[in-house]
């Protein structure tokens, strides 16, 4: 898990657009943040994680909302369907492992939604922020373009 989210993280700054990189601090904060709130329990529910990703997924909605990307509309979906594990645990005898289990595949998701929709915007050829992904050039046709 800690490995798929250093690599979407690290591609989605280094090779993303704007709302790329948006989306990316927006997770890292998160993360940070979850360390304080993450011992919240009541009964089998992370209380303060799911106050979190239900913060968490207002914003990636804002961001569909306000992008022309795909990417944040299935990162918002799979946000909901988070927050319905956790509320699938309040009111089902589902077991606290099998609702984190559950938790963690649809992270695991999510972060492949992050790296697909960096490649997927540098497949359509737009340039990346970075400077560190702008260096590189190729020529195609006569022209200079930004790899």
């Amino acid at each position: 898990m800690n490995l798929a989210s250093f690599v979407a993280f690290t591609v989605g700054w280094l090779k993303g657009g704007h709302p790329e990189r948006f989306g990316v601090a927006v997770l890292l904060f998160h993360g940070l943040t979850e360390l304080f709130y993450r011992d919240w329990l009541i009964g089998d529910v992370d209380a303060g994680i799911a106050a979190g990703q239900v913060v968490l997924t207002l914003i990636f909605g804002w961001l569909a909302l306000r992008s022309t990307r795909w990417w944040p509309l299935a990162m918002t979906a799979s946000l909901v369907l988070v927050l319905l594990v956790h509320l699938l645990t309040i009111t089902t005898p589902i077991s606290y492992f099998a609702a984190a289990s559950a938790r963690i595949g649809l992270w695991l998701l999510l972060y492949a939604i992050v790296v697909i929709g960096t490649f997927e915007r540098w497949m359509a050829g737009e340039a990346p922020v970075s400077r560190i992904g702008r260096d590189k050039t190729r020529e195609v046709e006569g022209r200079r373009i930004p790899w």
